[in-house]
């Protein structure tokens, strides 16, 4: 058997709301014991054993990321070795991949493609329609008997009303959430099945008005939840909104909670760190969907996560070429990358105490296994051992031309907070140098 000893390590474990220091050990895959001032003499006979000084360094659950694009299932594995790096040892995908997440054998061929215990856990979001204009509804149940965890059109909005009633009764039957980007596509210009159509670019407001850029109102946004809440309401199903970005958005949703309504929902980064003003340099980084909102907006994102009105923090990775990033603000694609910043971007709402650092892991651990009802990451006696090791207060800047995927709308910015190790499985699937230094054999 093989052990590992973390000693003198902040525990971070916020299904118990407890964050102290510990020692403990890893009996190969699993957490043998949590206990204070571990005298590790009483493995003295065992080998082989890895002896970790961890003072000033954290532990906490792995990571999980409930929002991810990969483009192409080719990509999958380079973003599960990307992922590990940077603390992630689940990731959901989204349907909106090539090919397109929307029939069984489809997402049988993901999971069976990702079954390396060693790497992060991937499950699969079903598509929720065959088609981008929600006409055909895809076969629920099988996809569901086959792992999909949930059902959505990923980026796109499910927009037919009939379409989406159906789509979540049945969801309903089979216990699972219905996940909607919400956005009135034809309010927001987005709309290609009119050749008259003209494509949003940005939030609508002042600035858009300024560069002259075709505006996005924020009102697409609460008026597809809205209607949803109603469908939610009549079908019973567990409706959950992916990217919230707007303070009506955040206030309906609040406001469908207290009356008791089955709804969750998720933000980004972006929202709770980036404002609409970014635009100013036309720099396409920050050409995201939905947009980059107002002030008020970012603060109401804020209130929402502080709250509890927000759920969970999702990456809403979506890599893309920088040959699609380099066109005119008007024809260059829309996403960036995500899963690189995810971690260190939340750990910023806690150095700025906006909320601690127990909150902050819940919304990336916890509370998006309790969402998509998939297995949590847990650190606690005879569980597995997947978990991240990290320094809070590692200095650090985001730079693009360190990071293994693009584009990112955080270049330059300045972090406190540095993944040290990722372990899977009992796997050490990431070790950083920093932490390696800290290894006695």
């Amino acid at each position: 058997m093989a052990y590992s000893i973390f000693k003198s390590i902040k525990v971070v474990n916020p299904e118990i709301d407890v964050s102290d220091i510990f020692d403990v050990i890893i009996e190969d895959n699993k957490i043998n014991a949590i206990v204070k001032n571990f005298d590790e003499v009483i493995l003295s006979d065992k080998n082989p054993i890895t002896f970790y000084n961890c003072n000033g360094l954290t532990m906490a659950p792995g990571l999980v990321d409930m929002r991810v694009n990969i483009g192409k299932t080719e990509n999958l594995k380079l973003t599960q070795k990307v992922a590990s790096e940077n603390g992630i040892t689940s990731m959901v995908l989204l349907p909106n991949q090539t090919p397109k997440l929307n029939n069984p054998s489809i997402i049988d061929h993901i999971q069976r493609q990702s079954e390396d215990p060693s790497l992060p856990k991937v499950w699969v979001y079903g598509a929720a329609t065959k088609d981008d204009q929600s006409l055909q509804m895809c076969e629920l149940g099988l996809m569901a008997e086959l792992g999909a965890v949930g059902f959505t059109n990923g980026n796109k909005s499910i927009k037919n009303s009939l379409v989406l009633r159906r789509v979540m009764s049945y969801a309903q039957m089979i216990n699972r959430p219905i996940i909607q980007h919400a956005e009135d596509e034809d309010l927001s210009g987005l709309n290609q099945a009119s050749t008259t159509s003209i494509r949003g670019e940005m939030n609508e407001g002042e600035v858009s008005t300024r560069l002259g850029l075709i505006g996005i109102p924020s009102c697409a946004e609460v008026i597809m939840i809205e209607r949803d809440i109603r469908l939610a309401k009549l079908t019973g199903v567990h409706y959950h909104v992916a990217h919230v970005s707007t303070r009506d958005g955040i206030d309906v949703i609040r406001k469908a909670k207290k009356e008791g309504v089955k709804i969750t929902c998720d933000t980004a980064p972006p929202y709770f760190a980036l404002n609409e003003t970014e635009l100013l340099s036309y720099n396409t980084a920050f050409k995201l969907s939905p947009p980059l909102r107002c002030e008020d907006d970012r603060l109401a994102v804020i209130e929402g996560i502080q709250d509890g009105t927000i759920d969970a923090i999702a990456s809403d990775h979506r890599s893309r070429s920088n040959d699609t990033k380099i066109q005119p603000f008007s024809a260059a694609s829309i996403g960036a990358s995500g899963i690189e910043t995810l971690f260190l971007l939340t750990l910023e709402l806690v150095h700025k105490k906006i909320i601690d650092l127990n909150k902050a892991v819940s919304l990336l651990t916890t509370n998006p296994s309790n969402i998509l009802n998939i297995e949590k990451n847990k650190i606690d006696n005879n569980k597995k051992a997947t978990f991240i090791v990290f320094d809070e207060n590692a200095i650090g800047k985001i730079d693009k031309n360190n990071l293994k995927t693009s584009p990112t709308p955080f270049h330059g910015r300045k972090t406190s907070g540095k993944v040290l190790g990722t372990f899977i499985n009992g796997h050490a699937t990431y070790i950083h140098k920093d932490l390696e230094e800290k290894i006695k054999k």
